[in-house]
């Protein structure tokens, strides 16, 4: 695995610069189970134009599998994993050239909005699994680390559309100053990134040729397993069949009722966002009230989807990692393919029901047929999952049967990988 690391020189009159500091300490070597991480550090210039072109040039000569830009940002108290970088820069003060831009576009007739390739709740969650101080921040400002990333995210789109070869993961970082975190902690957030990442590529890698992420091995950690399927092919089915054979089950749909409870940050954002209206009396959320408003506007609906899926990946991410290490954790979520999350997980499982008996199985819990077809309109198809799976776990005959399909999948793919 190829990674560049960046960094930035010092500006506003500073002596150093954070970034810097903690990028020049990593190793030119990161070992990997199995493998290594071979990285190339760069210093670059706080300049618009310099910044943003040396990353282009990096990207384009390395071909990396992972690009890993780091900032600083002196208010801060943790490090911050940065999701969005937007085409705009609107500087307070000039860079190091002198140059203040107010408004200008990056790439004029660009995206508004460009995503970090890398999933950045769900390292959150796995990072303060660890006990680390972390934090998932959707502003990477209007300065040049800003302009970095939107470079870097465009080149790298650029590249994987003209060969065909995956996207690498491209994503910002920003790291508080020496004096709040220390350079030493801020070192070991980015040496754990970068094992991660350049696991989560080798596991892409894997499912591409065909070997099936479980053949990427595994440091001290549990093994994580993501069970997808669509609604009606008896996913919490097997969950709970899982769970009694020893695996610890995080539920994806559990954790969507739970971070929205009465004192919770997800409530209070959407009472923000919605009006009090989406509340009981008690303080409680109205959720008829708010499938109101959401139903028939997809604006409302992404707004809520904004609020609630970026905690329940942290989250889910951070109690998938406090399973036991040489344990099993299961992640129980619908929306896998949809989420584009498959290669976070050592393995994934997909349950596939054909659509007369989904849809049987939905009428007899009470949800009409027309109802289940939209639902399920909504939902990735069962093309598009089995093109994720490691295991594809058909769920077509009687429970006996699927007890049958479960204990083989254990006893065969799972219990094999564990310590």
């Amino acid at each position: 695995m190829t990674v560049l690391v960046t960094g930035f020189e010092p500006f506003g009159g500073a002596d150093v610069n954070a970034s810097w500091e903690a990028v020049k300490r990593l190793p030119a070597r990161i070992p990997l189970a199995g493998g290594t991480a071979e990285l190339r550090t760069e210093e670059l210039p706080v300049t618009f134009d310099g910044a943003a072109a040396r990353s282009r040039e990096l990207i384009e000569s390395l071909r990396p599998d992972v690009v890993l830009h780091v900032g600083v940002n002196a208010a801060a108290e943790a490090v911050s994993l940065e999701t969005t970088a937007r085409n705009i820069a609107d500087a307070r003060i000039p860079d190091n050239a002198g140059h203040r831009p107010a408004g200008e576009r990056l790439t004029p007739g660009g995206a508004e909005t460009l995503r970090s390739t890398w999933q950045s709740e769900a390292l959150v969650g796995r990072l303060r699994a660890a006990g680390l101080p972390v934090e998932s921040s959707d502003d990477a400002g209007r300065y040049v680390c800003n302009a970095t990333l939107y470079a870097a995210l465009e080149t790298a789109q650029a590249l994987s559309e003209g060969s065909g070869d995956d996207t690498p993961y491209v994503g910002f970082v920003h790291v508080p100053s020496l004096e709040t975190l220390g350079v030493e902690v801020t070192t070991e957030v980015l040496t754990r990134l970068v094992v991660e990442l350049a696991d989560q590529a080798r596991r892409r890698a894997a499912a591409r040729t065909g070997l099936g992420r479980l053949a990427v091995p595994r440091t001290d950690r549990p093994l994580r397993v993501g069970l997808t399927g669509g609604i009606g092919s008896g996913k919490s089915s097997v969950a709970r069949m899982l769970e009694a054979h020893g695996a610890s089950v995080v539920d994806a749909d559990g954790l969507a009722r739970e971070v929205v409870e009465p004192g919770t940050p997800g409530l209070a954002a959407i009472a923000e966002a919605f009006g009090p209206t989406v509340l009981t009396d008690d303080g409680a959320l109205d959720r008829q009230a708010l499938a109101g408003i959401v139903f028939a506007d997809p604006g409302a609906r992404a707004r809520l989807e904004s609020i609630t899926l970026p905690i329940i990946a942290v989250t889910a991410a951070e109690r998938i990692d406090r399973v036991p290490s040489g344990q099993v954790a299961v992640y129980d979520v619908p929306l896998l393919a949809e989420g584009g999350i498959a290669d976070l997980f050592d393995a994934v499982i997909v349950v596939e029901t054909p659509l007369p008996l989904r849809l049987e199985r939905l009428e007899g819990r009470g949800l009409a047929r027309d109802e289940a077809l939209a639902r399920m309109e909504n939902q990735a198809s069962d093309e598009e999952r089995r093109a994720l799976a490691d295991v594809l776990l058909l769920n077509n005959g009687t429970r006996a049967d699927l007890t049958a399909g479960v204990d083989w999948v254990w006893e065969n793919r799972i219990a094999p990988a564990l310590p």
